[in-house]
């Protein structure tokens, strides 16, 4: 009867730590911290700089907001597909992230992000070729 008890106690208490892990993973911030620049580059090169903090701080909170499906990226998933790189940029670091364009999803290693950017419509962006 003990050995029983203590297995249902230690089975659910695997499952409450699991739980736990997923739920702070889904919830987790993708990308951290004060930016001043966000470079938005596609395949033929930068189409979008924007260095109003605000508008760049509207994007962060959508890409750590916004709806998640896990998705482990093998590096083979989105070859086939549009992309490009979000690049946040202050003093200290440089940031990295990739969308579909075709989609405006943000793609990281394990989540496909539902964020939807459009980013020929964004404010205060100027554009450049390279």
């Amino acid at each position: 009867m003990v050995k029983s008890g203590l297995l249902l106690k230690l089975g659910l208490l695997i499952v409450f730590m699991t739980a736990l892990t997923v739920y702070g993973a889904y919830h987790c911030k993708i990308v951290n911290g004060p930016y001043d620049k966000l470079t938005i580059s596609n395949m033929d090169g930068i189409i979008h700089v924007i260095e109003d903090k605000v508008e760049i701080e509207k994007i962060v909170s959508k890409i750590n907001e916004d709806k998640r499906s896990f998705n482990y990226n093998n590096g083979f998933t989105y070859d086939s597909l549009p992309h490009g790189i979000l690049s946040f940029e202050n003093e200290a670091e440089k940031v990295q992230i990739g969308y579909i364009v075709t989609t405006g999803n943000t793609v990281t290693k394990f989540w496909e992000i539902e964020t939807d950017f459009l980013f020929e419509t964004l404010p205060n962006a100027t554009s450049k070729k390279e």
